[in-house]
């Protein structure tokens, strides 16, 4: 009688491959709105920039690449990623580089950082440059409202637009994407709103965001505490 070698696989090995499946589902997302530099030419150049940097994040890390949405005013820039918390931190870090070299994007501010989302809004990663008047000097968003409700009403429509242009076949989506401000002129965030966001110190910069989620945190054993120090009576080497 023939026999089957069936490979036996053990608790640990189960666990182990849950851990891996559930680490690479782990999604995240990350909007934030920049100011641009008015030494910017072609605005297009935001968007290579940003297809470089994922491109340089693809050999680090593995799993799923980001899919969202970079839309390009005029003078500033809104920015939505669905990716791993690496590749979002690498993004941060990166808008915190600029401002302080006072680079493409001279200010930022992070509207917000949502972890473990359920599913992507966007089925791929794209930007467009908007066609759009300059904002006035004397154009400014006056509310009442506190920040994080203005955030959650904009944050909406940005939302919505991802799941209509999902919804839409493929070359559809193409002409929508390239007539935003014509297509789906109720979708897009206002010019006073993102200068609005840019002022508010409730909103975290990409500096303050590194320091408090970019390093491993402080843990200060008990022992550490106590005098006089505790003797060890067995050595842990």
């Amino acid at each position: 009688m023939a026999t089957i070698d069936v490979a036996k696989s053990s608790m640990l090995d189960a666990i182990l491959d849950t851990f891996v499946d559930n680490k690479r589902q782990l999604l995240h997302c990350l909007v934030c709105v920049s100011r641009l530099s008015s030494s910017i030419g072609d605005k297009r150049t935001v968007g290579g920039h940003y297809e470089q940097l994922f491109r340089a994040c693809s050999s680090q890390y593995q799993g799923e690449g980001p899919t969202g949405i970079l839309l390009v005013y005029p003078q500033h820039c809104l920015h939505l990623i669905e990716a791993p918390s690496e590749l979002l931190m690498d993004v941060v870090k990166d808008l915190d580089k600029q401002a302080k070299q006072k680079a493409m994007l001279e200010a930022s501010r992070i509207l917000i950082y949502a972890t473990n989302i359920k599913m992507r809004f966007y089925s791929h990663w794209c930007h467009r440059v908007l066609n759009l008047p300059t904002l006035q000097k004397g154009d400014s968003y006056q509310t009442n409202n506190p920040v994080h409700d203005t955030v959650v009403s904009n944050l909406e429509n940005l939302y919505a637009l991802g799941q209509r242009l999902g919804k839409m076949p493929q070359l559809e989506q193409k002409k929508t994407l390239d007539n935003l401000p014509e297509k789906v002129p109720d979708l897009l965030l206002q010019q006073d709103v993102l200068e609005y966001f840019l002022a508010q110190p409730e909103l975290m910069t990409p500096a303050e965001f590194v320091k408090m989620y970019g390093k491993p945190p402080q843990i200060t054993l008990d022992g550490e505490t106590i005098w006089p120090l505790p003797v060890r009576l067995f050595p842990y080497d």
